[in-house]
């Protein structure tokens, strides 16, 4: 497994594409679509489509409705966990449980994070690793050591039947192959 690590993704940015049975997506809308998808069950399908453009995500439609078309919803799905880990430079169920507190107390949030200079609208736009690096501190800024292990340890504990042999990172080669991929076809495929 690919060890992620949030602060190269907090440099990097999110992804801006991927690619999916050699076939480059460009993603077109915002990830604050994270706090409104990643707190609901079944989130994966409804989070991918929100990231790409409509014909896109009606592509994908047609091919899960197509019965000569292998694509399945697990595939899309992996795909969706994939982005968020790549989006957030941690694995997907972590970036789910702290983003869903964003989610939650968002009021309160927002203007405690304003009243220390911390946009947390751009933050949930464009920035979804520093927004998770901003609700883990919030989180852990005044707990004591051991309240701090167990934080950590509920925190990273994959959700209850999830096999993580089976949960693969989108790798640094995957997401540079998705962005060449992306860039070639806004290009219109001239290379």
């Amino acid at each position: 497994m690919t060890e992620l690590a949030p602060w190269r993704v907090a440099l990097a940015g999110p992804p801006a594409s991927f690619v999916l049975d050699d076939e480059a997506f460009v993603i077109a809308g915002e990830w604050s679509a994270l706090l409104q998808h990643l707190t609901v069950v079944g989130w994966h399908l409804p989070l991918l489509y929100d990231l790409l453009d409509e014909p896109s995500a009606d592509y994908l439609d047609d091919r899960l409705d197509d019965p000569d078309d292998p694509l399945t919803l697990r595939q899309l799905a992996r795909v969706a966990e994939g982005l968020v880990e790549a989006a957030t430079g941690r694995r997907w169920w972590v970036a789910q449980r702290l983003l869903a507190s964003v989610a939650d107390e968002w009021q309160e949030l927002d203007g405690a994070l304003l009243l220390r200079g911390v946009d947390l609208t751009r933050l949930a736009r464009a920035e979804p690793a520093r927004l998770c690096n901003v609700m883990y501190a919030l989180c852990v800024e005044h707990l004591p050591r051991k309240d701090r292990e167990m934080f950590e340890f509920k925190l990273q504990r994959p959700p209850h039947g999830l096999d993580v042999r089976e949960a693969p990172v989108m790798t640094e080669e995957q997401q540079g192959a998705a962005f060449m991929s992306a860039m070639h076809a806004l290009q219109g495929g001239k290379g």
